[in-house]
Formats: structure tokens, C-alpha cells, sequence
């Protein structure tokens, strides 16, 4: 009669198929990444090349000599016309590859909603004019007041005002509206142009996901176009904690995009609020252990805590901060959940099944690009006791490791391990 195996093999088995299906999933992540960027390039390559060929064949014409005035003026607009839209090409590319390495910051700040959109507006005219489309603007002075990158938001707007120009009919008309709706502002583009088909509305946002790409078929916006500008503008509504969504009726029909940002409040006000010296004085001789990507801000980070007298080290993947965990016992870890080729949420998942002898308890920050309710929710749930948006000032983040720091949780009154 064979004998059961001893608990400790089943445990070393189990923890081997556990590792087994982390690289499968590590595998995915890195496959489905790889063929996002494969498609993005692609992609590119067909949109660049079309304002290129326009540029070089009028250049060739202009070298030749043989235009008369009239044409060579119209020769110079198409030129600057079609080199502008290659650099707007150009900045979708690279705000794109930021997203996809998460490597796109924001730089927070009080901001004017309402005078970001009046500028909008403003700049935006000029292309409405030309396509005698006219805009019609109501604007709450109570939904003015939010939290977030002026310039990020001031490209929110563009990309929806330019996306309704483009898709509206000559003499047509764009209402562009912005309330207060309970805690948030609410901002609505509304025009009377194309519209969007049904199948098309789920897929608008997501253009830097390979599996969400469809083919362009009539009243599709993104017909002809890179088709990033939406999909780039939604991802910094999330990372200002907001949503950008769009209706149609259909084809023909016109489109209502909507864009929620949350209102600035008391929470944001304390944030404003600069680091108590005493908050500071208390990460004195703490052990704090930074993990993530080496980069300019974690260095900052580095420096900011050893400046405040406390012992830092930093690991730049989750096997060489398990390692940390144990030998350098930290009181508090800062983990960037985004680091390259890692996992965040794996790493505290592996650290909470440590136990509270191993490090099991030790208190952790969340660094995220992201900021909406459901990504803090899952950070919590994965072992985080707090959430921060990148970017963070190191003088804010000390604040935040001093208290977190000064409420680590006892060990378990049985001593035991917990593995």
C-alpha cells in the first residue's frame, strides 16, 4: 500500500505549480505586449507615410520650378498642413509607448477646468471656421475647481473637440457643455456629424489593446486615422480618477462624448498641505525598502528618505526584493506596481503569504499610474495598505511612509510564521 506524502512535499509541489502558473501568465502578459506593440507599429508605419507622401510630392513639384503663385501658396498649406499632422502622429506614438511601458506622468496641480476649455475652445476655432462648424459653450463656474495635470487635460479636450470637427458636416454644429453633477464635473462634446456604429461604441477607447482593434467600416471614427487620440484621452481621464465615455444613436446620428472628473475637495486639500516636521523626524533610522524600476524618480525617492535620516535600500525585481524582505527585515516598502517585466501585485501576494515572522505584515505603499476607485479597491485587496498616484513629491511620499511606518502591525501573539 502506498503511503500519502508528507505535507511538506505537498506544500513544496503546490508552491511549484503556483510558480508554474505565475511564468504562464508572466508569459501572456509579455506575448500580448509584444503583439500590442507589433500592431501599434504597423499601424504607424500606414499613418505616417500618408502625410510623408503628401509632403514630398508637393516638395518635388516646388524644386521643379514650374508652379505658378497660386498653386505654390497652396503647395506650402498642404506642406505645413500634412507636417503638423505628422507630429500630432508623433506624440500619439510616444504618449502611447508611455502607456503601454507605464511610464506616463502627471504633473498634479490646482487646476481651472473652465479655462482649460475656454483656451480649448479658443485654439480650436480656427479648424472649426474652416469647415464652417460652429461651437456652442455653456460653462458652470461650480464644476471649474479639480485636481490634476493642466496640460494632460487641456489634451483630454482637444482630442474630443477635434474628434467632433472631423466627424461633423459642413455647417454643422458642436455643443460643448461643462456642469456640476453631485461630485463631479461633467464636461459633454455633442455634435451632429457621423455618428458611430453600435458594434464600433465598445471597441473607441481601446486602440492600444490587440484583441479591441476592428475593421473600419462607414461612421466609424477611427476610419483611415491611427486611432489612438481617444484611446490616449481615456487613459488620462483614469489616471485623474475619471471616466470618458461616448453615445450614438448610429450612423448619421452625431455622438456625445462625456467626460466625469471628480472635484476638487478636502482630501485634495490636505495633499496640498506640506509634511509636518515631526512626520518627518519619525523616519529616523526606519528601514525602507523601494521597489521598481531604477529611474530619476526613484532615485529622488532614495535621496528624499536618506535625507531624513532613514536607511534605504531598493530592489529592481520582485525575486531581489523577496530576498530584501528577509535579510534587510524593512519597517515599510514602497512598491511601484507597474515595474517593468514584474508584477506588483504578485510580489505583495508572495510577501503576504510569508507570514508575519518572514515580513509577512510589513506595511506597503502602492505606487500606480492609475488612479481610478476600482484600481485603489485592488491594491487593498492585494495586501496594500495605501494607494498613491504617480507621480508623487518625495517630500509628500516621506509624509506618507512616516505614518504608515509608525502603525506596523505586532506579530501574531503565537509567534508563528504563518507558511
Amino acid at each position: 500500500m502506498q503511503r500519502d506524502r508528507p505535507a511538506t512535499a505537498v506544500s513544496a509541489a503546490s508552491a511549484d505549480e503556483d510558480d508554474v502558473l505565475r511564468l504562464e501568465r508572466a508569459l501572456a502578459e509579455a506575448e500580448n505586449g509584444c503583439h500590442a506593440r507589433d500592431e501599434l507599429l504597423a499601424i504607424a508605419a500606414h499613418a505616417l507615410r500618408t502625410p510623408l507622401t503628401a509632403i514630398l510630392g508637393w516638395v518635388s513639384l516646388l524644386r521643379a520650378g514650374d508652379l505658378d503663385s497660386e498653386t505654390s501658396n497652396r503647395a506650402i498649406d498642404v506642406i505645413e498642413r500634412n507636417a503638423r499632422r505628422q507630429a500630432e502622429l508623433i506624440g500619439d506614438l510616444m504618449d502611447a509607448a508611455r502607456i503601454l511601458g507605464g511610464r506616463l506622468r502627471l504633473n498634479r496641480g490646482r487646476v481651472d477646468l473652465r479655462r482649460v476649455v475656454d483656451k480649448t475652445l479658443a485654439a480650436a476655432r480656427g479648424a472649426a471656421e474652416a469647415r464652417d462648424i460652429h461651437f456652442h459653450a455653456a460653462l458652470d463656474p461650480a464644476a471649474a475647481a479639480v485636481w490634476g495635470d493642466p496640460d494632460r487635460l487641456s489634451q483630454i479636450v482637444t482630442s474630443l473637440l477635434s474628434n467632433a470637427v472631423k466627424f461633423s458636416h459642413p455647417g454643422g454644429r458642436v455643443d460643448v457643455s461643462l456642469q456640476r453633477v453631485g461630485t463631479a464635473a461633467e464636461l459633454r462634446v455633442q455634435d451632429e456629424g457621423v455618428g458611430i456604429l453600435a458594434a464600433s461604441l465598445p471597441h473607441l477607447f481601446g486602440r492600444l489593446d490587440p484583441g479591441t482593434r476592428e475593421g473600419s467600416t462607414e461612421g466609424d471614427r477611427g476610419r483611415g486615422q491611427l486611432g489612438l487620440g481617444l484611446s490616449i484621452a481615456s487613459h488620462l481621464a483614469e489616471m485623474h480618477s475619471g471616466t470618458l465615455s461616448a453615445v450614438s444613436e448610429g450612423p448619421g446620428r452625431g455622438a456625445t462624448f462625456t467626460l466625469h472628473l471628480p472635484l476638487r475637495g478636502a482630501a485634495d486639500e490636505a495633499e496640498d498641505q506640506p509634511p509636518e516636521p515631526a512626520d518627518l523626524a519619525r523616519l529616523q533610522g526606519r528601514r525602507i525598502l523601494i521597489v521598481g524600476d531604477e529611474s530619476p524618480a526613484r532615485d529622488g525617492m532614495v535621496r528624499e528618505l536618506m535625507a531624513c535620516a532613514a536607511e534605504v535600500r531598493t530592489a529592481g525585481s520582485s525575486e531581489e526584493a523577496m530576498r530584501e524582505v528577509e535579510d534587510f527585515t524593512p519597517d515599510v516598502m514602497v512598491v511601484d506596481i507597474e515595474m517593468r517585466g514584474e508584477a506588483g501585485y504578485d510580489f505583495i501576494g508572495r510577501v503576504r503569504a510569508q507570514g508575519p515572522v518572514k515580513g509577512g505584515r510589513t506595511p506597503a505603499v502602492a505606487l500606480s499610474s492609475r488612479g481610478r476607485a476600482e484600481d485603489r479597491v485592488r491594491t487593498l485587496r492585494a495586501g496594500f495598505q495605501i494607494h498613491v498616484t504617480k507621480p508623487v513629491p518625495p517630500l509628500e511620499l516621506a509624509s506618507v511612509l512616516a505614518r504608515l511606518g509608525a502603525r506596523k502591525p505586532p506579530l501574531d501573539s503565537a509567534g508563528g510564521d504563518g507558511g
